[in-house]
């Protein structure tokens, strides 16, 4: 078949998502295209579509704008002779409903912490179906009436590696803070890090942009274990500074889908964050990582899903926990059984199944 991916086009979770689909629909065979979503997000880049490094691929149409006019859809699909298109987090229910009409069947991912009951009867209208990702979102997705296939999130080819971290007595601490958004809890994580005892303890803030570091940078003067690191990086680069950490350090609010904790178990990195959904269904308290409990947060999300912070008292014996080598190898053991269960070929099936069925 002919299959099209639109989505942003850049390092982020949404254009990481599209681009790893858009590799396994390959894997089965099937032509793709790219309907390139640019991002709206003044404050990274405006209007920004990646086109170097692993982003720069063939069959790549950029869209003009945020807000796709439904004529670029339509001609999209017309030019490329579609008979598939999966959207990520768009919710132009209008635009995408032409396009089915005009005979393309439709699939569309959302993240749980947006999708809301009034976008429901919208979605159905539009998509031949809604699918999930995550155990958490499909009995969410339930719950509002939506009855959808899921297409469970595995390990990516190209992020398998492993670890590379230096046995000289220090413990690193990678935290991947991304686009510094509210749902990463850093001022909990800096204070519960700041009380771990250990002169050998190091962490790494890495964030892809400079909004939210200077509360980092003040903690760092404060305490010499902590560094930052604020710039987008090639994606080689990112996966071997995470490489190079000993665990992964990540407590969240929540997540759409998380994909640091796909990318550090691929890496046979222990993950600690707290015992909430969906970062429970990759980690697993004291087989591949460390969960502490999560409490409300006042941080709330746009859907009424969960919000949590983790425990700080917790989350500091957590990390002091690390500090152990044989847990820190029993863990490292974990992650690498793990990366074996979340296998990329799970979701290359279900994916092949979801477009098959047409449903």
């Amino acid at each position: 078949m002919r299959v099209g991916v639109s989505s942003y086009w850049f390092n982020r979770g949404q254009g990481v998502v599209g681009r790893q689909l858009r590799s396994a629909l390959e894997t089965l065979g099937h032509e793709t295209f790219v309907l390139a979503r640019p991002t709206r997000e003044t404050n990274i880049k405006p209007s920004f579509i990646d086109g170097a490094g692993v982003w720069d691929q063939q069959g790549v149409t950029v869209a003009s704008s945020y807000e796709i006019p439904g004529e670029e859809m339509l001609a999209w699909a017309r030019d490329n002779s579609l008979d598939v298109a999966l959207f990520d987090q768009n919710y132009q229910f209008g635009e995408i409903g032409a396009l089915r009409e005009s005979g393309v069947r439709t699939y569309g991912r959302f993240v749980w912490e947006h999708f809301a009951a009034e976008h429901v009867e919208p979605a159905k209208e539009a998509f031949t179906s809604v699918y999930s990702v995550t155990a958490c979102e499909h009995e969410r997705y339930a719950e509002l009436g939506l009855d959808i296939p899921r297409v469970p999130w595995g390990i990516h080819p190209e992020l398998i590696s492993e670890p590379t971290h230096k046995d000289d007595g220090t413990v690193r601490l990678f935290f991947p803070g991304g686009f510094m958004s509210k749902r990463k809890p850093l001022a909990e994580t800096l204070k519960a890090f700041r009380k771990a005892k250990g002169d050998d303890l190091r962490l790494v803030v890495k964030a892809q942009i400079e909004r939210g570091v200077d509360s980092v940078r003040d903690a760092a003067r404060k305490d010499e274990r902590i560094e930052v690191i604020a710039k987008d990086l090639p994606t080689e680069e990112h996966l071997r500074l995470f490489a190079s950490a000993d665990a992964c350090l990540a407590p969240s609010r929540w997540e759409g889908l998380g994909l640091h904790l796909f990318e550090a178990t691929a890496l046979g990195l222990p993950i600690v964050t707290n015992n909430n959904p969906p970062m429970n269904e990759v980690v697993e308290d004291g087989r591949n990582g460390l969960l502490v409990r999560g409490t409300i947060s006042k941080q709330r999300p746009r859907s009424d899903i969960g919000s949590f912070d983790p425990d700080r008292r917790q989350l500091t014996k957590a990390i002091e926990r690390l500090r152990d080598p044989g847990l820190r190898a029993e863990l490292e053991r974990g992650a690498l059984e793990r990366r074996g269960e979340l296998s990329w070929d799970r979701t290359v099936e279900a994916l092949g199944s979801l477009i098959k069925e047409g449903r």
